[in-house]
C-alpha cells in the first residue's frame, strides 16, 4: 500500500507506491474507507494563505447545494503543503537529485491523492473498482493539467522553486507533464480560462465532469456515470448563468477548452511513456502503471 513515514528522509505519506504492483493490486486503495493518504480534499487548511474568490458571498449565494459539497470538500493548501514538503525531503542530504525523476515522483504523490480524492467524492464512490479504476485511468492526466492551472491561476503557485540542495525545480513542467514545448499551450489555455473568470466552483465541477465520463469504454455501471454527469453538468450551466451573466455563454466556452486541456495531457502522456519506455523514468509507480494502462 501507501509508505506513511514521514521524516526527513523519507517523502511525506503517500508520496510513493509499493514497487511491483499491478493496477489491479493498486484497487487496494479504493477498497480501504478510512484511507491515510495525504488528500488534498480531506484535510483541514493550516498555514497557506490561498484566494477564495471562488467562494466570496457574491458567487457563494448562487451555488447549488451540490457545488457548495463539491467546494467545501476541497483543501488546497494541503495540495501545496504535501508538494512543497515531498520536494525538501526528496532532496535533504543530496548534492544533486534527478531533476525529472523527482517531477515524476511529485507527479505520482499527486496520483495517489487524486485516487483518495475520487474513491470518496460524490457519485464515483458508489462504483464499483472496476468502473473507478477504468475512469480514473481515462481522466488522470487531464485532471493533473486542470489542477496546476487552479492552483497557479488561485493560489499563486510559482513557476519555479529552490530545494533543499540549492537546486532549482521548474514546477511549471508538472502542469505540462514534462514536456517543455506545451509552455506556450499550457499559457493559452489559461488566458482563456482567465477571460471566462474562471473560478474556484467552476474548477471543481469540471474536474468531476473529466473525472464521470460516460464515454469510457467498458464501464459496467454507465447509467449511475451518466446520471452523476449530468447532475454537475447542469449544477454548472446554472451557476455560470446565475454567477456570471456578463459573460455570455460561459458553460459552453468552458466545455470548449477541455479538448485543448486534453491536448496538453494526451502529449504529456505520450511524452512519459516514451520516457519510460527509454529506460529514462521511474518503473512500478501508479504513474508508470496508469500510463500502461491506457495503451494495453
Amino acid at each position: 500500500m501507501i509508505n506513511n513515514n514521514n521524516n526527513n528522509n523519507h517523502p511525506p505519506s503517500g508520496a510513493t507506491s509499493t514497487p511491483g504492483l499491478s493496477l489491479s493490486e493498486h484497487s487496494k486503495l479504493w477498497g480501504n474507507a478510512n484511507s491515510t493518504t495525504s488528500s488534498p480534499h480531506s484535510i483541514s487548511p493550516k498555514s497557506f494563505q490561498f484566494d477564495s474568490s471562488g467562494s466570496s458571498s457574491s458567487t457563494a449565494n448562487k451555488m447549488s447545494p451540490l457545488i457548495r459539497d463539491f467546494v467545501q470538500g476541497l483543501d488546497d493548501s494541503e495540495w501545496q503543503r504535501s508538494l512543497f514538503s515531498l520536494l525538501q525531503n526528496q532532496t535533504y542530504n543530496q548534492c544533486e537529485v534527478d531533476l525529472f525523476e523527482l517531477m515524476c515522483k511529485v507527479l505520482d504523490q499527486n496520483l495517489f491523492s487524486q485516487v483518495d480524492w475520487a474513491r470518496n467524492s460524490c457519485f464515483f464512490k458508489d462504483l464499483k473498482v472496476d468502473d473507478q479504476m477504468k475512469l480514473l485511468q481515462h481522466s488522470w492526466s487531464d485532471m493533473l493539467v486542470l489542477d496546476h492551472m487552479h492552483q497557479r491561476m488561485h493560489n499563486s503557485l510559482p513557476d519555479e522553486t529552490t530545494l533543499h540542495n540549492g537546486q532549482k525545480f521548474d514546477l511549471l513542467s508538472l502542469g505540462l507533464l514534462g514536456v517543455p514545448s506545451l509552455r506556450d499551450r499550457f499559457a493559452q489555455v489559461t488566458i482563456k480560462l482567465q477571460e471566462l473568470k474562471f473560478d474556484i466552483s467552476d474548477y471543481i465541477c469540471v474536474k468531476f465532469l473529466l473525472l464521470l465520463n460516460p464515454d469510457v469504454r467498458g464501464i459496467m455501471n454507465r447509467t449511475h456515470v451518466e446520471e452523476g454527469h449530468e447532475q454537475v453538468q447542469k449544477a454548472l450551466l446554472e451557476y455560470c448563468v446565475t454567477a456570471y451573466p456578463q459573460i455570455q455563454d460561459k458553460f459552453n466556452k468552458l466545455m470548449n477548452v477541455l479538448p485543448e486541456l486534453h491536448e496538453i495531457a494526451s502529449r504529456g502522456e505520450e511524452h512519459l511513456y516514451l520516457k519510460h519506455c527509454n529506460g529514462g523514468a521511474p518503473t512500478q509507480t501508479l504513474l508508470m502503471e496508469m500510463l500502461h494502462a491506457k495503451r494495453k
